[in-house]
Order: structure tokens, then sequence, then C-alpha cells
């Protein structure tokens, strides 16, 4: 093994499911197909999530809710409980800010929520980004209602990391989990989307990244470059590239040495799926970036490098600035 593969990790794509967040989960369960009681919700506390981290080689990981949850309910429970969410997660990082960084949850579909939650956020806690799900409530994250939340992201050269969530109508939603299909479709959609209504190059100073090596977006590139080199007519691909990430968060080679040719290796930043990794997949961790890239200097860009260049542009966390 070689020094690059020692070379200790940042994890942009690792899940906090605190008491808070699974106290939300069993109330909105009913019966025993229940959320909270899924074995698809892992136990996770902080210490263990440490050990894990110092046994596999991440340096630290940036903190951020689970898909499930978020954009429920009336207007008071959305809200109070991203801005509850928020502050636990303030609070995880302040405990060991060497170790965890804060992708901070939305309180949307509440636009003017999400605007003050947002600026306090980002000017007043230090955070690292933001933590953006593909959708809420059944509307998508970078539709023309919430551009003005795009415009205060950009006024602050946010990084924004979308994570997928499970649309409210799904096909085979009867047969087969959202995660296995419907999650990197979503993400997709949503990258699509911002494309195509030119929010990467009029808000070019949003830092995009896209969970899961964007979903779906290197294998259906050719359908999208319409007219050539355009998402459907609107932004162009370079336009997208030159604003966007893309996290390895349950890739395997094959996948992994796709997202390089359609992104470049020089977009593509680490992600673990922390806690949702067992078995086989957490035993492999890092084995993808170790065999979809040869080159030590990609590895060391996927590993690490990338990352610190990204969170290099962040506001620096302080505990004491709240």
């Amino acid at each position: 093994m070689s020094d690059v593969d020692n070379e200790r990790a940042v994890d942009f794509h690792h899940h906090a499911i605190t008491d808070l967040y699974r106290e939300r989960l069993r109330a909105r369960a009913s019966g025993a197909s229940g959320a909270a009681g899924l074995p698809g919700v892992p136990g996770w506390g902080p210490d263990t999530s440490v050990a894990w981290m110092d046994e596999v080689g991440i340096e630290r990981a940036l903190l951020s809710p689970a898909a499930r949850g978020f954009g429920v309910g009336d207007t008071e429970s959305v809200v109070g409980f991203a801005s509850a969410m928020h502050d636990e997660l303030l609070a995880l990082r302040d405990a060991r800010p060497e170790r965890f960084g804060v992708l901070a949850p939305l309180p949307l579909p509440s636009l003017d929520h999400a605007l003050r939650h947002t600026e306090s956020a980002l000017r007043r806690d230090g955070i690292d980004g933001i933590a953006a799900l593909t959708q809420y409530a059944g509307h998508y994250f970078g539709e023309p209602a919430w551009d003005e939340l795009l415009d205060l992201l950009n006024r602050e050269a946010a990084l924004v990391h979308v994570h997928p969530t499970a649309p409210s109508i799904a096909p085979l939603r009867d047969h087969v989990g959202p995660n296995l299909v419907e999650y990197p479709f979503d993400t997709t959609r949503v990258a699509v989307l911002l494309g195509k209504r030119h929010v990467f190059s009029r808000f070019p100073d949003i830092r995009w990244v896209f969970a899961h090596g964007g979903g779906t977006l290197p294998f259906v590139v050719d359908r999208l470059t319409e007219p050539p080199g355009t998402i459907d007519g609107g932004d162009s691909l370079a336009a997208m590239l030159d604003a966007s990430c893309f996290d390895t968060a349950l890739l395997g080679r094959p996948a992994l040495a796709a997202l390089a040719a359609f992104a470049g290796v020089e977009r593509i930043v680490f992600g673990s799926d922390a806690p949702f990794i067992h078995g086989d997949r957490l035993d492999r961790l890092f084995d993808g970036v170790t065999g979809a890239f040869p080159d030590e200097a990609a590895r060391s860009a996927v590993r690490r490098h990338t990352a610190l260049r990204l969170l290099d542009r962040a506001p620096t966390a302080s505990s004491g600035s709240r």
C-alpha cells in the first residue's frame, strides 16, 4: 500500500442519526412498517463514529441528517425540526471540531424560514455548507419559486451538498425501496433542472457537490447535451462541471471510472454514506477509488485534497461564534 492510500480522507457524505432524528421518524411511523424500526435506519453515535473513522482512515467528516423526515408536516413542525437538527449538529461539531464539520439542513418548503436560517447558519455559525435534498414536499430544489434562496447561496459562495430523497410518486415503490433506483434518478433530475434553468451560470459562485456521483449523469449525458454542449438547451455542460463536484458514496469501480470520464477526477470527493454502509461494502470502502484511479495523484485528490480545496473557501468553525 502506498503512502497515498494511507492518507486520511475527508468524508463529504456522513449522516448523523441523532436521538432527535430517530424520534422524528418514530413519530411518523405507523405500526410494524414504521421507519424508526427498520434495519435501514442504523444506530449512530459520535463516539462510535469517530472510532470507525479512525479504523478506516477518515480524518474529518461533514455531518448531515439523513434524507427522511424533512419537508413533511405543517410549517411549524418543519421549521422546528430543521432548527433542532441544526443545533444538534453544531453541538457535535463544537465537541470535536477537528473530526466533524456541519452541512446544515434547510427548513424547506418554507422559503422565508429557509432564507433566515441559511443566512444565520452561514454567517453566524461557521458551518461548512448546506445539506439540500433533491425535493421537499414534491417541489424540487432549483424550481423558480426558490430563486431567492439560490441568490442568497450565490452571494455567500455557499457549498451546497445535494442528497436524494424519495419522490412522492415512485414506480415500483411497492416492490423495491427508493434507495435502489429512485435516489440516483432524483439526483439526476435536480442536476438537469439546474442546468435547464441556467442556474449554474446565473449563480456561478455556488459550489455544488452532488451525492452518489451525480446519480445517472455520467450515463445519460449524451441524451442531455442537445443542442450540442448544452443541457437540453440550458446551461453548457462546461458551466455545470465548473460549478460542481461529485461524491463517491456507494460507487464501485465501474461507476467511478464513468464519473471520472464524465466530470474529471479533479471534481470527485470521497463520501462514505456512513452509517448506511455495512458488510462487504464497508470492507471495500476505498477499494473502488484505489482500483479506478491507478495514478497516485488522482487518488490523493479524491481522498483528501479536492475536499480541502473546497472547504478552504468555507467559513471557519468557531464554537464561540453563536
